[in-house]
């Protein structure tokens, strides 16, 4: 590729890949960009305007972090899902800053086109970006671009100095006091030497109540006042501020939390989800003076919780839940320690417990129509190896619960009769006129199971098809969906709080296809997105969960492992979020190394007990069984037993649609991929996965 006008060199490969992007997949490639601050647009009437690659910030001698002598970009301008050639544009630094240099520069490229072997050849306008070297500290520049339609884009940049960027840590993340009052020692680290102020804000009325004292570098004895409130607590924000406006500043906030004056108790213990002292669980006041807690509860050697009185430390008398029902009191160092509850299923349960009367009691926080204890046993399982070493323990075998005794049922039957493709199904309602229910007399007998009064055969043997209000809250639908595009349950919408299946607090988030939000770095990206990992009950038994993402992604890691001197390998390097999501690319791979999903992973999950799709020659001993029932979409009916199967995932694009794991099973299409589906229109099996704990 040849650069036309650039000041500095640029990798020409990505440039090709650029360009490539812009042609062929134009609209995945501004579904990835379009969360970014300064680039997205409001509506299809507003411009929008992209730099590409991405901004990247400076090093003090002049370098881009990514090591190139100036940052080059190619400058977009889009409108509704048209790129717009007409609109011309103006650059500028803001301020003129003389140690700043920004310059307009042509980019012509010529790439084949995949499909039509075909050569063609763009020209892009671009800005190009070269600083000074800094020899004082992290300094910042801002560029705006003009669009002539009057859109404005600004975008900030920084370049590092020879001196270090102002610093400040602590170990300590929030500081709580008791209603007494007192000192707390805050130990701090900092690299700008006395050049540190503290301060404090309240909120509410009550001012003036922290105060602090320094004897040393790096510490601050901060106290508080006593607290006579018998019924709230009282919040404030300690700040610690290194640094000056000469140098930079950086500031470390301390949440600053007073207990109201009234006796709190503190749960911990090896059962109490192996929760130490320092770290105890407090316990919430109910008004008839119990005390409730909800919390995740396991089995371990005497099953001890414990309860301390107003302390995270250890003191006497402390207390403890007996096997009988009743609150033990541990008077001194000496005293016998009674075992705790049986615990049969590790799992969440509200623990409610008075001290007045010395007892408790339990119930499990589970989901409505979930499958029974006494039935998971005929169940096939599997353990597998995760990426961290340890094991996940899987369903191998399609979930079937219908509920039992409930009317309507959880799911519908599979139809192994319906083995078209596509269209080819056996019949589907219209997409504006979806049944408003199981019995609505709109219902058509010839698209519904005999389980409902339909004239299609069904069975359960290998499994049921669910929607995802069935799947995620155990509400029975037989397996119809009311309307397609339906929104997905209240309690999976964006912004949405809810306690997962152990005990992790979940903020519910859509995550674009495609996988534009994946870093491929897979810790940083279950870090920054917890929706990956959760473990959602569903209508699994207690103690399980639908597997999740991060399930499927260590099934693949367990593949490549397994796949070890075996036909079709799985390319552990490419086992990422990242690649999962990429769902761009040919349809037509069987190697390793698939641009699209994770190549060969659905040779693993197939068997040879099915006759169509390619399968490794170690996919029988690994045993994940992924038989291909088919699935029903509303629109089309029941279709591709025994060619294709989609399973079900919690985890949502958007208001509308949820996640599925793709394989196709009748052709050499060896790849697997998350992609989404419309909700209302896809009714599909899942499988389930043991919970895991981790502390």
């Amino acid at each position: 590729m040849e650069l036309i006008d650039q000041e500095s060199k640029y990798n020409a490969m990505k440039f090709t890949k650029f360009i490539f992007i812009i042609i062929i997949s134009l609209w995945t490639f501004y579904s990835c960009a379009k969360d970014v601050e300064d680039q997205r647009y409001k509506d299809n009437n507003d411009s929008a305007v992209f730099l590409y690659p991405s901004p990247e910030d400076f090093c003090a001698d002049g370098t881009t972090v990514s090591g190139d002598e100036s940052y080059l970009a190619v400058v977009t301008i889009r409108k509704g899902s048209a790129t717009h050639s007409d609109l011309t544009w103006t650059a500028a630094i803001e301020g003129e800053p003389s140690w700043a240099h920004l310059s307009t520069t042509k980019v012509s490229s010529s790439f084949q086109d995949e499909f039509s072997k075909e050569f063609y050849q763009i020209n892009e306008k671009g800005i190009s970006i070269s600083l000074d070297p800094n020899e004082g500290y992290r300094r910042f520049f801002t560029i705006i671009i003009k669009v002539s339609d009057g859109n404005i884009l600004k975008q900030r940049f920084s370049q590092a100095g020879i001196f270090p960027d102002a610093s400040v840590t602590s170990n300590i993340s929030d500081v709580e006091f008791r209603a007494e009052g007192g000192p707390i020692d805050i130990s701090y680290t900092s690299n700008m030497g006395d050049a540190v102020n503290f301060f404090a804000s309240y909120d509410g009325n009550s001012i003036d109540w922290l105060s602090w004292t320094t004897s040393s570098l790096g510490s601050v004895t901060l106290s508080a006042s006593a607290w006579d409130d018998q019924e709230k607590g009282r919040f404030a924000t300690f700040y610690i501020v290194v640094g000056s406006e000469d140098t930079s500043i950086d500031t470390l906030a301390i949440p600053i939390n007073q207990l109201a004056k009234d006796k709190y108790y503190y749960m911990y213990g090896p059962s109490a989800g192996n929760t130490t002292i320092e770290n105890a669980i407090q316990l919430d006041k109910n008004p008839d003076k119990t005390y409730s807690v909800k919390a995740y509860f396991l089995n371990s050697t005497g099953n001890h919780i414990f309860f301390n009185l107003n302390s995270r430390t250890l003191s006497y008398p402390y207390f403890a839940l007996t096997a009988d029902g009743k609150i033990a009191e541990i008077k001194s160092e000496t005293s016998i320690i009674p075992d705790g509850p049986e615990i049969d299923i590790d799992g969440m349960k509200i623990l409610e417990m008075s001290f007045d009367s010395m007892t408790w009691e339990w119930k499990r926080i589970s989901t409505q129509n979930c499958l029974p204890d006494e039935l998971v046993s005929e169940y096939s399982t599997k353990e597998y190896i995760a990426r961290d070493g340890s094991c996940k323990t899987w369903m191998t075998e399609w979930f079937h619960w219908d509920g039992g005794e409930i009317r309507p049922k959880l799911g519908s039957l599979i139809v192994p009769s319906a083995t078209g493709i596509g269209s080819a199904g056996t019949g589907g309602y219209n997409a504006a006129n979806f049944p408003s229910s199981w019995d609505a007399p709109t219902l058509n007998a010839n698209f519904e199971t005999t389980e409902i009064g339909g004239n299609l055969e069904g069975t359960s043997d290998e499994g049921r098809f669910y929607t995802f209000e069935e799947a995620f809250n155990g509400v029975p639908r037989y397996g119809i969906g009311y309307a397609r595009r339906e929104n997905m349950p209240e309690n999976f919408q964006k912004g949405t709080v809810f306690t997962d299946a152990v005990g992790s607090k979940i903020i519910v988030e859509f995550i674009p296809e495609g996988g534009g939000l994946m870093s491929g770095d897979n810790a940083q990206d279950e870090k920054d997105h917890p929706m990956l990992t959760m473990q959602l009950q569903g209508i699994c038994p207690y103690g399980w969960h639908i597997a999740n993402a991060s399930d499927w992604l260590d099934l693949a890691f367990a593949a490549s492992k397994a796949s070890t001197s075996h036909t079709h390998p799985v390319n552990q390097a490419k086992i990422t979020y990242k690649q999962f999501f990429d769902n761009v690319g040919s349809k037509n791979l069987s190697n390793d190394n698939s641009d699209r999903g994770i190549g060969n992973l659905a040779a693993w999950l197939r068997n040879s007990s099915w006759a169509g799709g390619t399968h490794s020659d170690g996919s029988d001993e690994f045993g994940f069984n992924y038989r291909p029932i088919g699935w029903r979409y509303m629109t089309q009916g029941y279709q591709c037993y025994g060619h294709r199967v989609q399973a079900l995932v919690p985890l949502t694009p958007k208001s509308t649609q949820a996640y599925r794991v793709n394989v196709i099973l009748d052709n050499d299409v060896n790849y697997a991929e998350m992609v989404p589906i419309d909700n209302g229109q896809a009714i599909m099996p899942f499988r389930c996965v043991k919970n895991y704990y981790k502390k």
